[in-house]
């Protein structure tokens, strides 16, 4: 890599990570006022939602890196224009595929730290994100269920949670449905019912 090629590399990645870090700031702020309705359920806080933002932000990088670069690098070579700094190095001789060859090296270069953000960060970091929200918000949740007597008068339903993990969240939920017959013609007396059908169906599984 020659001087030249260094030079550009460094006026481009410069104007990109400086457009990176206000891109930042702006959808990091506005991350964690979208938090702001959040806050105050369960034991989720001030400091979980900062957290939760903090954790976010690569998968904003992820997500703006592209015209990130696309300004960056507008805004770079507008800078060695008017510094007419372009016009110099065309009179040494070097050609526009040669700038342009210049700034493909700083456009493979950001390449590659998107794919390396986006296959080994932004995913891990925001599922750790939502599940410190998720447990924050529901870690009071207990074990238990409840019974609801429905229109008909001869049925009743429970829902139970069946496990609450930290590293998981909410692992099961399972319904039970308990059915109650009455032996025929006796409908209308007093007697005890028979237990005809219990089942039990998860309805859910969360890893």
């Amino acid at each position: 890599m020659s001087i030249l090629d260094r030079y550009i590399l460094r006026t481009v990645l410069g104007a990109v990570s400086l457009v990176l870090l206000v891109l930042l700031i702006l959808g990091g702020l506005f991350v964690f006022i979208s938090q702001q309705s959040d806050i105050g359920v369960g034991h989720y806080t001030v400091v979980d939602a900062l957290w939760y933002t903090l954790l976010n932000l690569p998968q904003q990088i992820y997500q703006l890196l592209p015209i990130t670069a696309l300004i960056g690098s507008v805004i770079g070579f507008g800078q060695l224009a008017r510094g007419s700094e372009i016009t110099v190095i065309r009179a040494t001789g070097v050609s526009v595929a040669r700038l342009a060859g210049s700034a493909l090296i700083a456009a493979a270069l950001l390449i590659a730290f998107e794919a390396a953000i986006g296959e080994f960060m932004a995913p891990q970091l925001q599922e750790a994100a939502n599940q410190q929200k998720a447990f924050s918000q529901f870690n009071s949740v207990g074990f238990g269920g409840g019974t609801r007597r429905r229109s008909h008068p001869q049925r009743c339903a429970a829902v139970r949670v069946a496990a609450i993990r930290r590293d998981a969240g909410l692992s099961a939920l399972a319904a039970a449905h308990a059915g109650v017959d009455w032996p025929r013609g006796k409908r209308d007396r007093p007697g005890t019912p028979q237990v005809a059908s219990r089942r039990l169906h998860r309805v859910a599984l969360y890893r």
